[in-house]
């Protein structure tokens, strides 16, 4: 049937204290129930009959102090008044109290409970604030009422040592009490304490590939339901967790924050289908890149070619690669990296750890591209490790300065701005 979906931003969880939940520690205006009911009937206007509704709101719809007990009611006749097919809610179990449900007779509904494991100990390291029996005695409430119970598990909960095994015991348990279930990949929101253990590499995400080799025997289950993306996933650092990183040496090259984003390219980012062509650009000094003259004129040039809009730019740093689309995000705008203070040994690891994130991103990534290029100084380190990762992939690729153009432009303070060198780029665009 089709859905309607309504996102609350009324008040916030009650309990908020989840070490992996992002939503319920945004604390929205609290609505009063006159409030609360004018944003149900615009949400109706665009309600049909058989339709299905759901509401999410980064806590719980039977919590009173977030949507208040005549906002409620009146939710509740306009979807017995609009003759919807089904009602999904969710809920903490200490809100689901018959009397409130009981409201809802008349209707299909389906209340949802994020249980999260199916474990007390593993419920009070992750700080869910209740346990087993509380979820069994709103099962029992839920299904008292004739109404169904949705649960959410999370595939990759924290301080789980054994995923697989932990999953098919919290899988076995929600479906002796539920109707359905969700498995759902955990993914890392910026303002919780899970984050802060993926950049303290204490946990990790599950990539789309293993996500679903977990999931696999319950791939057919009619009962269950998968979600491996719950939001667009792209690494958020709190203002209280971000570090001077201007200085150089390898606190400075494989920082915690730098390598989080590397394994997040590697394994999670997807680069735009429609770009075909990989071209790895210098850094600047200047950030974010696209505002330095170097990167300027590589912009003004590029935008000449008829490929364009085909061409990926992934500036090479010591933070990493550094898709252009990125290029603002920290800790990529929030990095010095001085070259003149580069010993001959820092400028080795420079290669070394340089070349092992191309390499991974290139595995990942790299049968998307049609052809791979650089526009780099042949004597810089980033185009060494360049050199050395494709090299071991075994991956062409053409550095669009010419060799002999880099040999009379090299002495120059600023070879890749020079008009040789541009000319070098624009040429070769045209023969992408």
């Amino acid at each position: 049937m089709p859905e309607k979906t309504l996102i609350l931003k009324s008040g916030a969880c009650s309990w908020g204290k989840c070490i992996f939940c992002g939503y319920g520690r945004i604390a929205g205006k609290r609505f009063t129930g006159p409030e609360l009911s004018k944003e149900f009937d615009s949400f109706f206007s665009g309600v049909s009959e058989g339709d299905a509704v759901k509401i999410f709101g980064s806590g719980s719809f039977l919590d009173e102090k977030q949507v208040p007990a005549d906002a409620r009611k009146h939710f509740i006749s306009l979807c017995k008044e609009k003759k919807v097919g089904k009602v999904f809610i969710e809920s903490r179990p200490e809100f689901i109290k018959k009397e409130r449900i009981d409201e809802f007779r008349g209707l299909n509904v389906s209340i949802a409970i994020g249980l999260e494991v199916a474990d007390d100990k593993s419920l009070d390291k992750v700080n869910k604030g209740f346990h087993l029996a509380d979820y069994e005695k709103a099962a029992d409430v839920i299904h008292s009422t004739g109404f169904q119970l949705r649960t959410y598990l999370l595939v990759n909960p924290p301080y789980v040592e054994n995923i697989q095994d932990s999953l098919g015991k919290s899988v076995e348990y929600a479906l002796l009490h539920s109707d359905t279930i969700v498995l759902i990949n955990l993914l890392p929101h910026g303002n919780t304490p899970v984050f802060k253990m993926w950049v303290r590499g204490e946990w990790n995400f599950l990539s789309r590939d293993e996500f679903n080799v977990v999931i696999e025997k319950w791939r057919n289950n009619t009962k269950i339901e998968f979600d491996v993306e719950t939001f667009g996933f792209v690494p958020k650092f709190p203002k209280e967790v971000m570090e001077d990183l201007k200085g150089v040496g390898e606190m400075y090259l494989t920082h915690p924050h730098f390598e989080v984003w590397q394994d997040y390219l590697a394994r999670w980012f997807r680069p735009f289908e429609d770009k075909d062509v990989l071209l790895f650009l210098p850094c600047s000094f200047k950030k974010p890149y696209s505002q330095s003259t170097t990167h300027r004129n590589i912009i003004e040039v590029l935008k000449k070619s008829p490929r364009y809009m085909q061409i990926h730019q992934v500036m090479l740093s010591n933070t990493g690669l550094v898709p252009r689309e990125f290029e603002n995000h920290y800790p990529f705008n929030a990095y010095d990296w001085d070259e003149r203070l580069e010993t001959e040994e820092i400028k080795k690891r420079y290669i070394e750890v340089t070349a092992r994130r191309i390499k991974k991103y290139l595995e990942a990534h790299g049968k998307q591209y049609k052809t791979i290029c650089c526009f780099m100084k042949y004597s810089s380190e980033s185009y060494q490790a360049l050199v050395k990762a494709c090299g071991e992939l075994n991956l062409p690729f053409t550095n669009l300065l010419r060799k002999e153009t880099y040999e009379e432009i090299k002495k120059e303070g600023k070879p890749l701005q020079t008009e040789k060198a541009l000319r070098d780029l624009e040429e070769g665009t045209k023969k992408l």
